[in-house]
């Protein structure tokens, strides 16, 4: 049965680092960044189990949630900022004034915490009132909002909307887990592992290089033609649900046998990244949700080891090029699809080796009567999202919410961290059917 989607605000707050531990603090964006000031805000959230009554939530367990997020932001300043666009430069930055703040809502839903949480379909619009929207002007972005919903008896979710332009997949998990361990152990140092880097000179580009793509006003109309900071209104598809799949660590390693029988030149980079990819671009192909001739599958690379000189993991910001791999729709719907799925995946890797910003010089051409817009993904199975823990345990589950405005496929690692990936979809319902039927078939096949 279909929650009844009721949600009750509690109260409305902001969130600010202590005071005066950060004086006034400008960052600038580098060529990794400007891609996404006008693209959708990331939402996500976090499931966790708490059967507490709401009073001893609000009572106990909040005010160590708000107290936290203040200490996390006085290492992730640039959070509580703003993307703003002086006038005399030719790019937007983030600013940070003392005073600056996070918006937080408290709110109480008497919506089914398991059927929220759970991996099988339902509507795209149940989760949407669980992330806050971010607000954003032509003048002014914030860059997080952030959303505590408490199911009484159940648990809690934490809801986030978070700016493109301030970090990736990496960057916004880190401050999740140090949020999360500063919750945790009450104190405000964060072990190196989750120090945020913000050093930008160390990024370094030629005059023509991705940053003269990205900031000249005049390289699309539609997208530059003013210092507007509105970002793109993207709609989901009608009738759309999003659904969770499972590959566990066996039916990986089912999947590389089946690959490395049919192929034995070149050789292959068979990661459990590449192999979850190939396998879920087959499916949805055989779903007939890519129906165009030709196909691009967009695979985002984290560049900060691969730079000269290399950024530390703790870089905070973006750091991802994107790189394409193409195939013919009827190469990838046949017999050994998954094998030619691979081998393009596999040849995209081993071209890292010549440069991994060579594709961030050129513009993705757009899509034509033959070609299908490009298929991405968010998130990873790296990046160990199960691992946030406020110190209720390990998330009941995390899920990308914002995959229905972009198209994209999420992957994380499984929870129960036996080396598993979990993929979220946000898809037509009648093609999420097929999708899910040709996905469970494809591996009772193997």
């Amino acid at each position: 049965m279909a929650p009844s989607n009721t949600i009750r605000v509690l109260e409305h707050c902001r969130v600010a680092p202590p005071p005066d531990s950060i004086t006034q603090t400008s960052l600038p964006l580098t060529f990794f960044d400007l891609p996404w000031v006008r693209l959708h805000p990331v939402q996500t959230v976090f499931f966790y189990e708490y059967p507490n009554s709401n009073t001893h939530f609000i009572h106990s367990f909040l005010p160590k949630l708000k107290h936290s997020l203040s200490l996390t932001l006085q290492h992730f300043y640039s959070l509580a900022g703003n993307l703003i666009w002086p006038p005399e430069s030719e790019k937007p930055m983030i600013l940070y004034v003392n005073g600056d703040s996070v918006s937080l809502t408290i709110a109480e839903s008497n919506n089914d915490f398991y059927d929220l949480s759970g991996n099988h379909a339902r509507n795209i619009t149940e989760s949407h009132p669980l992330v806050p929207p971010l607000p954003i002007s032509d003048t002014l972005a914030s860059m997080l909002a952030l959303q505590v919903t408490v199911f009484p008896n159940c648990g809690f979710c934490i809801g986030i909307t978070i700016h493109h332009a301030a970090v990736d997949g990496q960057s916004s998990t880190m401050f999740m887990k140090s949020w999360a361990s500063i919750c945790r152990s009450g104190d405000s140092s964060l072990s190196p592992e989750l120090l945020p880097f913000y050093d930008r000179t160390l990024i370094k580009d030629d005059p023509e290089g991705p940053e003269k793509v990205y900031s000249n006003p005049t390289r699309s109309k539609a997208e530059f033609n003013s210092k507007s900071l509105t970002v793109m209104d993207r709609k989901a598809p009608p009738n759309s649900v999003r659904s969770t799949f499972e590959l566990s660590r066996a039916d990986i390693e089912r999947l590389r046998k089946r690959v490395e029988k049919n192929k034995q030149t070149p050789p292959l980079h068979i990661s459990t990244f590449v192999l979850t990819c190939a396998y879920v671009w087959v499916c949805l192909v055989r779903a007939d949700h890519l129906r165009k001739k030709r196909l691009r599958f967009v695979v985002a690379v984290d560049c900060r080891a691969r730079l000269d000189p290399p950024l530390p993991v703790t870089y905070f910001g973006n750091c991802i090029a994107c790189h394409m791999v193409h195939a013919e729709t009827s190469d990838i719907k046949g017999e050994d699809g998954l094998g030619i799925a691979v081998e393009g995946f596999s040849k995209v890797i081993r071209g890292l080796d010549n440069g991994v910003l060579i594709s961030t010089k050129k513009e993705i051409p757009a899509p034509s009567e033959e070609m299908e817009a490009p298929f991405g993904i968010a998130w990873s199975n790296r990046f160990r999202v199960y691992e946030t823990d406020f110190g209720c345990g390990r998330p009941t589950k995390a899920e990308m919410i914002s995959i229905d405005k972009t198209g994209a496929m999420s992957l994380v690692e499984s929870r129960d961290g036996t080396g598993g990936v979990e993929i979220g979809l946000a898809l037509n319902k009648q093609e999420m059917e097929v999708f899910a039927a040709s996905f469970a078939n494809g591996l009772k096949a193997l």
